[in-house]
C-alpha cells in the first residue's frame, strides 16, 4: 500500500508540477500570478469541498474498493489529457478541470488510506505505520516536483500525462493485492455536528483553540510558497522547469527532516511551534532580499524543516490536550481549516504576484510570520498544562 500511495501522489503532484511551468511559458508575465494560482487552487479545493461526500464514501464501501476506484478513474482522466495533448494543442482552460478531476481522486485515496491501516497491519504496528504513511507526503512531493518539472522539458504535458496514467494503474493493481482485513464499520454517528461540537470544546480549551487559530493563519502564508516558487524561478531566476524542481524538492527534503527531528526538540510545544513559525519566516528574508540559486536552496530547507517540526510539535501537542472523545471532530476541523487556506493563499498571493516582484512576495512572508509567532509565544505559560492559560 506504501507503493500504491507513492505512484498515486507522485503521478498527481508530476501532473501539477508539469502544467504549473506549462502555464508559466504560455501566458503574459502579468498575467502568471492569477494563472497559477487558479491551477494551485483546483488542487487544493476538492479536500475541502468534498469533505462530507468523502467522508461518507469512506464510511460506507470497503477501503479496498474505495481506494482502487479512485487511482482508476484517475488513470483514465490521466490518459484521456494525454491523448488529447498527443494529438493537439491543449487550451489553457482545459487543464484546469484535469487537475481538480486529479485532485479529487487523491483526496478520496489519502484519507481512506488512513482510515485503512488498521486493516492493513496489527495493532502494534499502527503508530509506526501512520508515521511511515505521513512521511510518504514529503517523499513524493520532493520527487514529483521534481520529475514533474524535469519532464515536462523533455516529453511534453502528453508524455507527464501518460506516464502519470500509468502510475494510476500501477497503484490499482498494487491496492488489488495488498491484504485487507476489514473491520467493524465505525459509527456513522460521530459524524454530524462535529464542527459545533469542536467548538463548543474549544470554549474550555483556550490555549489550544488560540493555537489552532495560530496554526491556521501561519499555514496560509507558508503554504503561499508554492505559488511564489514558480513566480520566482521564471521571473526572477529566469531558470528552466528544473530550477523549480530543485526549489520544491528542497523544501520537501526541509519537511522530511523535520518530520523526523521535530517531536525530539525541547522546550514547551507552544514555545517550539512559535520559534519553528518565526524561523520559517526568517529563512525568507535573504531570498527576499538577494536572488541567488544556491542561497534559496539553503533557505528552503531550513523552512521546509521549520513546516515539518511545527506539524510534528502541534499535531502532538493536540493528541495530548484534546480528550479523546473529541479527536475525532476536532481534527476535521483542524483539516478542514488548514485545507481552506491553500486555495486562498494561491488566488490572493496570484493576484498580488502579478503586481510585485517575486521577491516582495517573500519579504511579505517573512514579515507577517513573526507576529503569528509572537501571539501564540506570548500565550504559553510555565504551567504543566498548555491549556492553563
Amino acid at each position: 500500500m506504501w507503493g500504491a500511495q507513492l505512484l498515486s501522489q507522485c503521478a498527481t503532484r508530476m501532473y501539477q508540477m508539469a502544467v504549473l511551468w506549462w502555464i508559466l511559458g504560455k501566458v503574459a508575465s502579468d498575467e502568471r500570478g492569477l494563472a497559477s494560482g487558479i491551477l494551485l487552487a483546483c488542487a487544493a479545493l476538492p479536500p475541502v469541498l468534498c469533505a462530507p461526500l468523502i467522508a461518507r464514501a469512506i464510511a460506507r464501501h470497503p477501503s479496498r474498493g474505495v481506494l482502487r476506484s479512485s487511482v482508476g478513474a484517475a488513470a483514465v482522466l490521466a490518459a484521456v489529457i494525454a491523448a488529447y495533448a498527443a494529438s493537439a494543442d491543449v487550451p489553457m482552460p482545459v487543464v484546469y478541470p484535469v487537475m481538480l478531476g486529479l485532485a479529487a481522486c487523491q483526496a478520496l485515496f489519502d484519507p481512506c488510506l488512513s482510515k485503512a491501516i488498521p486493516e492493513l497491519v496489527d495493532d502494534a504496528d499502527i503508530e509506526n505505520a501512520t508515521a511511515f504513511e505521513q512521511s510518504t507526503f514529503s517523499l513524493v512531493g520532493m520527487a514529483g516536483a521534481l520529475l514533474g518539472a524535469a519532464l515536462v522539458d523533455y516529453v511534453g504535458l502528453a508524455g507527464v500525462a501518460a506516464i502519470g496514467a500509468l502510475a494510476y494503474l500501477g497503484a490499482a493493481l498494487l491496492v488489488t493485492r495488498a491484504r485487507f482485513s476489514p473491520l467493524a464499520g465505525a459509527d456513522e454517528e460521530e459524524t454530524p455536528g462535529g464542527l459545533a461540537r469542536t467548538w463548543r470544546m474549544l470554549a474550555d480549551l483556550p490555549f489550544i483553540r488560540l493555537a489552532l487559530m495560530c496554526f491556521a493563519v501561519a499555514n496560509f502564508f507558508i503554504t503561499a510558497t508554492f505559488l511564489v516558487l514558480p513566480l520566482y524561478t521564471k521571473n526572477v531566476l529566469d531558470a528552466p522547469a528544473l530550477t523549480l524542481g530543485l526549489l520544491e524538492g528542497s523544501l520537501w527534503l526541509g519537511m522530511l527532516l523535520g518530520i523526523f527531528t521535530g517531536g525530539r526538540l525541547p522546550g514547551h510545544p507552544g514555545h517550539v511551534g512559535a520559534a519553528c513559525i518565526a524561523l520559517f519566516g526568517a529563512a525568507l528574508v535573504l531570498p527576499g532580499l538577494v536572488a541567488d540559486r544556491e542561497l534559496f536552496v539553503v533557505c528552503l530547507i531550513v523552512a521546509g524543516w521549520a513546516v515539518g517540526a511545527t506539524n510534528v510539535v502541534f499535531v502532538a501537542l493536540f493528541q495530548r490536550s484534546v480528550p479523546p472523545a473529541a479527536r475525532p471532530a476536532f481534527f476535521s476541523t483542524m483539516l478542514a481549516l488548514l485545507g481552506v487556506s491553500f486555495p486562498l493563499a494561491s488566488l490572493v498571493f496570484g493576484l498580488v504576484g502579478d503586481v510585485v516582484p517575486a521577491q516582495t512576495l517573500c519579504l511579505t512572508q517573512a514579515v507577517c510570520l513573526p507576529p503569528i509567532a509572537a501571539v501564540l509565544f506570548a500565550r504559553v505559560r510555565s504551567s504543566a498544562r498548555p491549556d492553563a492559560a
